[in-house]
């Protein structure tokens, strides 16, 4: 494939982070494709200084969150277990499997740059102003309320059939 992929506008994303992806067969941005490179997709972010990110999981993608510039604090915690940090520096990177929580915490005085290289390829589906499908579901609690015995996600977890599904009509969309 003679084309280079850039790192382009970063747009904000609903757990307040900055993301541009630039390498994802599955988007209408990178120009791949569509079935190229379901493997995986690689994007961009930005986490700004002095702040967090919300709470999210990702139910069916691992994620690997490389810092690229900066220092990063990751809080993660899978079903089982209390949160844990992770602390990282340029040039290291942690994996969040799928179910895990997450959180990116920039407490220092810069910008922290980060590669975000998600498999199976991140899916990310919307209809006008309606997101049909989303691989990260973003919580509005905080790692206290997620301790809280019982607790449950206000809306249902996707499935994996709504994620085939998704895949199948983006995939339409394309061709």
């Amino acid at each position: 494939m003679n084309k280079v992929f850039r790192i382009r506008d970063y747009f904000c994303v609903p757990d307040g982070t900055f993301v541009s992806p630039f390498l994802n067969s599955k988007d209408n941005q990178s120009g791949l494709p569509f079935d190229l490179l379901g493997g995986f997709s690689l994007a961009a972010g930005k986490i700004e200084t002095d702040s967090k990110s919300k709470i999210h999981i990702m139910p069916h993608v691992t994620q690997v969150t490389f810092v690229r510039e900066g220092k990063l604090e990751v809080m993660m915690k899978s079903d089982e277990g209390e949160p844990y940090p992770l602390n990282l520096e340029r040039n290291e990177a942690v994996l969040s499997k799928p179910g895990t929580f997450f959180q990116l915490i920039n407490n220092c005085l810069e910008p922290c740059e980060v590669l975000y290289i998600v498999s199976p390829a991140y899916l990310y589906e919307k209809s006008g102003d309606t997101v049909l499908y989303d691989d990260s579901v973003v919580l509005e609690e905080d790692w206290e309320q997620l301790s809280m015995p019982g607790w449950k996600p206000k809306e249902n977890l996707p499935t994996l059939v709504q994620r085939k599904n998704a895949e199948d009509r983006l995939a339409g969309r394309r061709r």
